[in-house]
C-alpha cells in the first residue's frame, strides 16, 4: 500500500470515528460543536489528501437545476400550509438564531460537502463509504443528535423522521458530488435547511408527511438527473442483473412504508404488540397494521387499537351497548380471563386492526427492553 493510500484510509476513518461521540452531545450545543469539528475535518482532508477534479462539463447546469429544485420544494412545502395551516417559527431570525443555528448549519453544509467532494474524487471504496457515513452522521448531529432521545419511542421517531430522509438525501448528494462537484449540493441543502430560520412562519405539515416528502424528493431528483445527463449504453444495462433492480425497489418500498406507518398519521398505522394479552391470534412481537378510525361501523369480535388509561391497547370487542345515545364498547384480550375494566367510547378508538406481520416487532421490543434496563 503506497503512502497516499495510507493517508487516505487513515484520514477517512478517523474523521468518521470522531463524529460518533458528537451524537451524544447536548442538543443545545451540538450544532456549534458539529460545525467546528466539521471545519477542522475539512482542513485536514483538504490539506492531507490530494485533490482530483473529474467533474462533468454540465456542472453549471446542474447547479442551476438543484437551485431551482430546492426553491420549488420549499414553495410546495409552504403551499401545503393552505391545507394544514401555519404556525409561528419557534426560532425566528435574530442575532442569537444566526449565531446558534444559521451559521453553524451553513458551516456544516459547506465543510461536509467539501469533504465529500475530495473523498469521492479518489474513486476509492473505503473513502466513498467513509464519506457517506461521515455526511450521514454530521446530518444527524445537525438535526440534534441522539442525546435526550434514548427512549424507544423517540428513537423510532429519529429513525423514521430523520435517519431515513438523511439516507436518501445523501444518496443524491453522493451522486451529484462525484459528477458535478460540491456546489450544487451546497445550494440545494442551504435552501432546504435554512428556510425554517429565515421565514417567520412555517406550514403545519405533519412530521410523517414531511419525512415522506424528504425521502421521495431526493430519489426523484436523482432519477431525473440520470435520465437527463447520463447516456446509458444498452450493453451496460444488460450486464446489470434484474435482481439488482428488484432489490433496490423492495428496499425503497420498505423504507417509505416504514416512514408512512411509524408515525401513524396516514390512513394506516403500525403498532408492535408488547404484551401477551392477545396470545393466540396476535402474539407478543407481532406487528399489527390498523386503519385509522373515522366513524367506521364497529362490530363485536373486531380487534381495535384504543387508548386505555392513556396507553395504546390492542384488544377485541367483546360486547357493544348503547346507553343515553352513547355507544359503549367492552373489550377483552383473547388470553385474559375477564374483560377490561370499564368501557371505551368512539373518542378512545385509534383504529381497527386489519392484519398482522408475525415476529417483525421483536427487534423493537429488544431495543425497548434494553433502554428500560439502561434507565
Amino acid at each position: 500500500m503506497n503512502t497516499d493510500k495510507k493517508v487516505l484510509y487513515t484520514v477517512s476513518v478517523l474523521i468518521t470515528a470522531a463524529l460518533l461521540p458528537l451524537l451524544l452531545v447536548s442538543e443545545q450545543y451540538i450544532q456549534i460543536i458539529a460545525a467546528a469539528l466539521s471545519a477542522a475535518a475539512a482542513v485536514v482532508v483538504c490539506f492531507l489528501i490530494r485533490k482530483r477534479s473529474i467533474y462533468a462539463i454540465v456542472k453549471q447546469e446542474v447547479l442551476l437545476l438543484m437551485a431551482v429544485t430546492g426553491a420549488l420544494a420549499v414553495m410546495l412545502i409552504y403551499l401545503s400550509g393552505l391545507s394544514f395551516g401555519f404556525y409561528r417559527s419557534p426560532s425566528p431570525l435574530s442575532g442569537l438564531t444566526l449565531l446558534v443555528h444559521v451559521l453553524p448549519l451553513v458551516a456544516i453544509i459547506v465543510t461536509s460537502e467539501l469533504i465529500r467532494a475530495v473523498l469521492r474524487a479518489q474513486s476509492n471504496r473505503v473513502a466513498d463509504a467513509c464519506s457517506f457515513l461521515y455526511c450521514l452522521l454530521i446530518e444527524l448531529a445537525a438535526a440534534g443528535g441522539v442525546a435526550g432521545r434514548m427512549t424507544h419511542g423517540r428513537l423510532m421517531d429519529l429513525v423514521a423522521l430523520t435517519l431515513f430522509p438523511a439516507i436518501t438525501a445523501n444518496l443524491l448528494y453522493h451522486y451529484v458530488s462525484k459528477r458535478y462537484g460540491p456546489y450544487p449540493n451546497m445550494v440545494y441543502r442551504a435552501l432546504m435547511g435554512l428556510y425554517a430560520y429565515i421565514i417567520p412562519v412555517l406550514p403545519a405539515i405533519p412530521d410523517s408527511l414531511m419525512a415522506f416528502v424528504l425521502v421521495v424528493l431526493p430519489l426523484a431528483v436523482l432519477s431525473f438527473l440520470r435520465l437527463l445527463y447520463e447516456k446509458k449504453k444498452k450493453q451496460a444495462a444488460a450486464r446489470r442483473g434484474w435482481w439488482q433492480y428488484v432489490a433496490i425497489g423492495i428496499s425503497l418500498v420498505l423504507m417509505i412504508s416504514v416512514v408512512m406507518l411509524i408515525s401513524c398519521q396516514f390512513r394506516f398505522g403500525a403498532l408492535v404488540i408488547a404484551t401477551e394479552s392477545m396470545t393466540g391470534e396476535i402474539n407478543k412481537g407481532d406487528m399489527v397494521i390498523y386503519e385509522a378510525y373515522d366513524d367506521q361501523i364497529i362490530e363485536k369480535g373486531q380487534v381495535l387499537v384504543f387508548y386505555k388509561d392513556r396507553r395504546l391497547t390492542v384488544h377485541r370487542v367483546d360486547d357493544i351497548t348503547r346507553i343515553n345515545g352513547e355507544t359503549r364498547y367492552y373489550t377483552k384480550g383473547d388470553a385474559n380471563d375477564s374483560r377490561d375494566y370499564g368501557y371505551i367510547t368512539e373518542r378512545d378508538i385509534e383504529g381497527v386492526v386489519h392484519a398482522k406481520v408475525a415476529y417483525v416487532g421483536y427487534p423493537s421490543l429488544w431495543l425497548r427492553g434494553l433502554f428500560k434496563k439502561g434507565g
